[in-house]
């Protein structure tokens, strides 16, 4: 009687996996290709990490005047915050990928299999950038349904807003509104209204903006007048009044090749700005293969929120 042949790597796995074996090459095309250009979104977001579904802040109010003694024996007077409004950041997961068949691996001859990885990376990088643009892009009322819930912040206004209700505040409301193109003067006046920031009762914060946040098509207007050595955009021959003031954040996907505007343009204070970023799972590169049909696949994976959690901290133009 013949020897049962015993099962071997060789004649069990007849694909010879080629989907693993090709898993390596294309993982470090992905994050290579996916790291090959700087972050944008990092410069004017908090990029956190998160081990949670969701992540809630929750607003406080604030302290109104203190109370004069009357005399020695006046007793002190005791004062309430207000509770404020929740603020809740849900983590979307996201995913894309591609499939190569047994043949495409065996007879491809032009690096096609790496382009593919290549490509993922780049949408899943370009769909990240453009989410994290949203708030800025939907800041304004202009063109927006009033009331929507993708459009207002959790105050019920949208985040560029002149009125922005004060929980400890009465009848005061808050603005981080400005109008006009932008120029020296209207920076200017932006500058002023960063600095007239209030808390929830209507006290000053002192604020002060560190960064100028533009779509492409205002950068090299905003070049000039950041850099200028006289006050740009005149013919008189002052010294240039915020010339190192601000660092100049050009965010590409704030243009209206993006979605956006090409007017649009913000101040930012970083110590005071909440806009959020969340990873709950950073992107990932996974692949499996299929025994029967013999065709790999391949797929990206990330999970992430994020939104604005206070207006304070930036002051918006729609360039208007």
């Amino acid at each position: 009687m013949a020897t049962p042949v015993q099962p071997t790597t060789t004649n069990t796995h007849v694909s010879q996996n080629f989907g693993k074996l090709l898993e390596p090459g294309l993982r470090k095309i992905f994050f290579q290709t996916y790291a090959e250009v700087p972050e944008q979104f990092s410069k004017i977001y908090n990029v956190l990490k998160s081990n949670k579904a969701k992540e809630t802040d929750y607003g406080l109010g604030a302290f109104g005047d203190w109370t004069k003694r009357t005399s020695e024996l006046s007793e002190v007077t005791y004062g309430k915050i207000s509770p404020g409004l929740e603020r809740t950041y849900i983590h979307e997961a996201f995913t894309s990928g591609f499939m190569i068949s047994r043949e495409l691996y065996d007879d491809e001859q032009y690096g096609q299999m790496n382009k593919m990885a290549a490509a993922l990376a780049r949408s899943g990088r370009a769909f990240i950038e453009k989410t994290a643009a949203k708030p800025l892009i939907q800041a304004f009322s202009d063109g927006k349904s009033s009331g929507s819930s993708d459009v207002n912040i959790y105050d019920g206004k949208t985040l560029i807003s002149d009125k922005h209700p004060l929980v400890d505040g009465g009848s005061k409301t808050g603005s981080n509104l400005v109008t006009g193109a932008l120029t020296d003067a209207n920076l200017k006046i932006a500058l002023k209204c960063m600095r007239e920031t209030v808390d929830e009762a209507g006290n000053l914060i002192s604020a002060r903006a560190k960064k100028l946040v533009v779509p492409p098509a205002l950068e090299y207007q905003a070049r000039e007048i950041l850099n200028s050595t006289q006050t740009a955009g005149t013919d008189l021959n002052n010294t240039n009044s915020v010339k190192g003031m601000l660092d100049l954040v050009v965010y590409d996907y704030l243009g209206a090749a993006a979605g956006g505007s090409d007017t649009a343009w913000f101040i930012i204070d970083p110590t005071l700005c909440e806009l959020n970023f969340f990873w709950r799972v950073k992107p990932e590169f996974k692949a499996d293969e299929d025994f029967d049909t013999l065709v790999a696949k391949y797929r990206g994976y990330f999970r992430f929120s994020c939104g604005v959690s206070d207006w304070r901290g930036i002051v918006g133009s729609a360039g208007k």
